[in-house]
């Protein structure tokens, strides 16, 4: 497989091994990684308080993370950590006293199965966001007294299917305790109508169900994010060595993730641009005859086509400058068995760009 060297910060338009290209690959939604304001505060985080504290958390800009996090939320604090793959693994062991057996979608990503394997507690797979497999599961697996943890992608990383996730909460609420866990980290500053999240997008607040998200995409900083009440946070620093023994992530990431997310939350014009722009390239495959569901989601992807090669559509796409990415069968947790083609939306693609696109997708397929 041929490698690529990103040249410039990610956007619309990118430099890769010395060509220009339109950009469709990612997770930078807003393509804040590049924007001038995040970078200035980087820079200016750098010079004030240098790298990182080694082992220190009191430093004006990891504190001014959670305190943003939180107001973008709405919750009354929030947990910044290390990296976002290590979310479910901080929910799953903080709450480790409030369930008896984990349930959890046989595709969810990596980081959900490590974090949860963590625990020690028994695991049951059910189908892939099937609701009604989920319903059998805990009916078969869940002894009398025990409390079920359910846990999910909110957003699925290469198909961008969202998990029916009130239809999970639906049937839980069969039961008199019991705790959802969501992966939200390409659902967070997207979906909702303040970018909350894929809770917020489907209206469900409950105290039993929890989510965590990262900077490192629609926030273009870097680092996880946990939202929650003061009961949570209290569990994880009673629960979690983590924050203790490691050392917290580096004070330029933590000065961009702050102004990332204050800029989301300054602009809520460009989470309408987005979706605009989605739902018009959306409506443009459809148009070719392509499968192509209503979504919000920003992450649209086209699967098996009879008689289409479509690592050589991509290859096609790429010499008229244009880089999707190609998905083997099986090629990522959640990656369907059969070949696919990953398109990413970003706010600032304009509509010539997605035409054009159209235009060599329907050549070419």
């Amino acid at each position: 497989m041929r490698s690529y060297v990103l040249q410039t910060p990610v956007g619309p338009r990118v430099r890769l091994n010395d060509k220009e290209y339109d950009y469709f690959c990612g997770t930078s939604y807003y393509c804040l990684h590049g924007h001038p304001q995040v970078i200035q505060a980087a820079c200016e985080a750098t010079v004030k308080y240098g790298l990182g504290p080694a082992t220190s958390w009191d430093v004006p800009p990891l504190m001014e993370v959670e305190e943003i996090a939180a107001k973008f939320f709405g919750t009354s604090r929030a947990k910044y950590i290390v990296s976002a793959y290590l979310g479910i693994f901080f929910l799953a062991n903080a709450l480790i006293d409030k369930y008896d057996i984990i349930f959890v979608d046989e595709l969810s990503h990596y980081s959900v199965f490590d974090g949860i394997k963590s625990t020690g507690k028994p695991i049951i797979t059910y189908g892939h966001l099937d609701p009604m497999d989920l319903k059998e599961k805990l009916q078969k697996y869940l002894k009398p007294g025990q409390v079920p943890m359910v846990v999910t992608d909110g957003v699925f990383p290469m198909t961008g299917a969202m998990a029916p996730i009130l239809d999970y909460y639906n049937v839980l609420m069969q039961y008199d305790t019991f705790v959802l866990c969501i992966d939200d980290s390409h659902g967070v500053g997207v979906l909702g109508s303040n970018g909350r999240g894929i809770c917020e997008f489907y209206n469900l607040s409950d105290p039993r169900v929890y989510f965590c998200g990262t900077a490192s995409k629609a926030f273009g900083g870097f680092g996880g994010l946990i939202p929650g009440s003061d009961d949570l946070m209290q569990a994880i620093e009673e629960k979690l060595r983590v924050p203790l023994g490691a050392s917290p992530p580096p004070i330029p990431a933590a000065a961009a993730s702050a102004t990332g997310i204050k800029l989301v939350l300054e602009h809520p014009e460009w989470r309408e641009q987005l979706r605009d722009n989605v739902f018009y390239i959306r409506k443009k495959l459809r148009a070719l005859g392509l499968s192509i569901p209503e979504s919000p989601v920003p992450i649209v992807t086209i699967f098996s086509i009879p008689n289409a090669n479509l690592a050589k559509v991509q290859q096609r796409l790429e010499e008229n400058g244009i880089m999707v990415r190609y998905i083997p069968p099986r090629g990522y947790s959640d990656a369907p068995p059969v070949e696919s083609l990953k398109i990413t939306i970003f706010a600032q693609h304009t509509r010539q760009q997605l035409d054009r696109l159209c235009t060599l997708l329907s050549k070419y397929l």
